[in-house]
């Protein structure tokens, strides 16, 4: 047992929610090599929209082949039309080459329209499993993960889905069917001249390798340092952190921390653009070559008058359409491997399993009386996911800097008001977190109404819980967006009667706005009174037949704790309620009372049972309320 110290109050709650469990590490997950079941799994995305992928193929087709065209009428305008004086196929070859260019803008115009399109759509479906992958973790995920990395790979990693989809595999068709194209031509017009030109197109192939690995591990590398720098804006960057960085004089060391995050992420952006550049310097050389020997022979073939010079110029005018392709091809590899990097840390989050699961023949939960049992309940937190990576860590302080709950056996019947009271760290908020299963028990189980919570769907189950908390959460909008987020069908005259009972309608009905006032990030325009009031009235719009309540009025005024104690008789009336206990009037007024300490149940019983005991709970309230017991008695005489 810990000793006894100043820090130990009844009900008194070290405000980690069970956090302080859970362990981080400053080292990033390792990340493997792209695997065949990765990318076969990136194309599951692709394959919905097969109708339009073939609409796209058609029309880059269709491109390509006008494409080899234009040189051909180039040599006709040379070679036929201008020799023999023929105006009219002058004419004739001119304008073709002009409504060519016409009707390829057109289809080129359907064509990306298409492939947007596409490409919004599969990011769209990425973000949307992403989320609900994400909404379905249990809060174990968001104790290790910071929000900022959070919305990072929903907003920025799936962003980089876009450029795969709408341009990078076009891009892949688009080369394939020009180089095709291009190359039929070339052998149909002169093979000696084809054989020469494609000669050199190996050689695009090893720059683009070595700057593909490069440009792969600069990709991964920007895409966690740029997490890392929206994580940091996202914990910096609201009211409270501001506020908190004036007060401290921490502006200009913060300032200087965004500053070397941003430098990192800025060389390594520059450093991605040189990778290509050095491959577009390479390549570029190897693309003058091939010219070079096409009018250093066919010049050679013309002066014998075994070529024509339209047939030259047709032909070097298709070294263009042979080496962009490959350039482009190259860079698209080089492309691809930062954009599969992405995938990686996408499949890494949809990757996760979730804690907490619905078994596949879990009940509907209709209707609820409210009769909870603990049953040797025990708890430990999940291991962090990052530490299946570590080798180096003491794997008994770990385990044991996990464990919440050992043992656990109580009751709470229907209607009845039970108060959790004991020391920091004894397992109270832990209790509150298995009742509406965010977490599952280690071992044993609590059953609801005789049925195990595991047998019941978490939906179903949830329904019939209300949850306020000490530290309330507001949505950065309406008054009455926020109140209906417990109930959006709620009625008008429903949400009135909500906020009387909480004592805080005629406070909202003063607002420049009414309850169409925007509330301010995380509520911080409201004081914490009308805050605990408003969550007060949310949850009783909810109307739940069990409710979890962490009272919290020890920091407020005594007008804000006098109404808030009053909308909290209100609530709790007829319920069967759960209270994280913090004020003495709440431990006198609860049914029975449970003492934690360790993660194990010490006590339970009334206040006075509990006080004739002489146990842990009766020297926690003697520590906590014995002077101001004695000093009301002594005014009193």
């Amino acid at each position: 047992m810990r000793g006894m110290g100043p820090e130990r109050s009844i009900g008194g709650m070290g405000r980690s929610f069970g956090l302080g469990r859970h362990m981080r590490s400053a080292d990033d997950r390792p990340s493997g090599p792209i695997t065949a079941g990765q990318l076969k799994r990136m194309l599951k995305y692709f394959t919905p929209y097969w109708p339009r992928w073939i609409a796209i193929l058609v029309c880059l087709a269709v491109i390509s082949a006008l494409g080899i065209i234009p040189p051909l009428l180039v040599r006709g305008i040379l070679d036929d039309a201008i020799p023999d004086e023929n105006v009219r196929l002058l004419y004739m070859l001119v304008g073709a080459m002009v409504g060519i260019t016409i009707v390829s803008g057109l289809i080129n115009v359907l064509q990306t329209w298409l492939s947007e399109t596409v490409g919004q759509r599969i990011m769209h479906d990425i973000r949307t499993a992403l989320y609900r992958h994400l909404q379905d973790q249990s809060l174990g995920f968001y104790t290790t993960e910071r929000a900022g990395e959070i919305v990072s790979r929903v907003n920025n990693d799936v962003g980089a889905v876009h450029q795969v989809a709408s341009r990078t595999v076009v891009d892949i068709a688009r080369n394939l069917f020009t180089l095709i194209a291009t190359l039929i031509a070339m052998f149909t017009l002169h093979a000696w001249l084809a054989v020469l030109a494609i000669a050199i197109v190996p050689t695009f192939y090893l720059p683009t390798r070595i700057v593909g690995r490069i440009r792969h591990r600069l990709s991964m590398l920007t895409q966690e340092q740029y997490a890392e720098l929206v994580a940091f804006m996202e914990e910096r960057l609201n009211i409270g952190a501001i506020m908190l960085a004036k007060v401290f004089g921490q502006t200009d060391a913060d300032a200087g921390r965004f500053s070397r995050r941003s430098a990192e992420v800025a060389d390594l952006n520059v450093k991605q653009a040189m990778a290509g550049r050095w491959l577009f310097m390479v390549l570029s050389v190897f693309s003058v070559a091939g010219p070079a020997l096409i009018y250093l022979y066919g010049g050679h073939q013309a002066i014998r008058g075994a070529l024509s010079i339209g047939t030259l110029i047709a032909f070097v005018a298709y070294l263009t359409n042979l080496y962009r392709p490959v350039g482009q091809i190259a860079n698209v590899y080089v492309d691809l491997q930062g954009a599969l990097a992405v995938f990686e840390r996408i499949f890494d989050y949809l990757d996760r399993e979730q804690d907490v699961r619905d078994a596949d023949d879990a009940i509907e939960l209709t209707e609820v009386r409210g009769n909870i049992r603990l049953e040797k309940v025990s708890f430990k937190y999940p291991r962090p996911p990052y530490l299946a990576h570590v080798s180096d860590v003491d794997e008994e302080a770990i385990d044991d800097s996990r464990r919440a709950l050992e043992d656990i056996s109580f009751e709470i019947r229907a209607g009845e008001r039970v108060a959790l009271v004991g020391p920091s760290g004894a397992g109270k908020t832990t209790v509150t977190y298995l009742l509406p299963r965010f977490y599952d028990p280690t071992r044993g189980r609590i059953l609801l109404d005789g049925h195990d919570l595991r047998d019941i769907t978490q939906k179903s189950l949830r329904e019939h819980f209300g949850v306020v908390t000490q530290d309330t959460f507001l949505f950065h909008t309406t008054v009455r967006n926020n109140l209906l987020y417990a109930r959006p069908d709620a009625t008008e005259h429903e949400m009135y009667a909500a906020t009387e009972s909480a004592n805080i309608h005629s406070f909202i009905a003063g607002l420049p706005e009414g309850y169409d006032t925007v509330v301010g990030e995380r509520g911080f325009r409201l004081s914490g009174g009308e805050k605990q009031r408003l969550a007060i009235a949310r949850a009783l719009l909810k109307d739940p037949d069990i409710l979890i309540l962490d009272e919290a009025t020890s920091h407020l005024d005594a007008t804000s704790e006098y109404l808030i104690q009053e909308a909290l008789e209100v609530l709790l009336e007829g319920r069967t309620s759960v209270i994280i206990a913090h004020r003495l009037s709440t431990i006198l007024n609860a049914d029975r009372i449970v003492v934690m300490d360790h993660g194990q149940m010490l006590e339970m019983g009334t206040h006075q049972e509990l006080l004739e005991n002489g146990g842990l709970y009766a020297d926690l309230f003697e520590r906590q309320f014995g002077d101001a017991i004695n000093g009301a008695n002594s005014a009193d005489r």
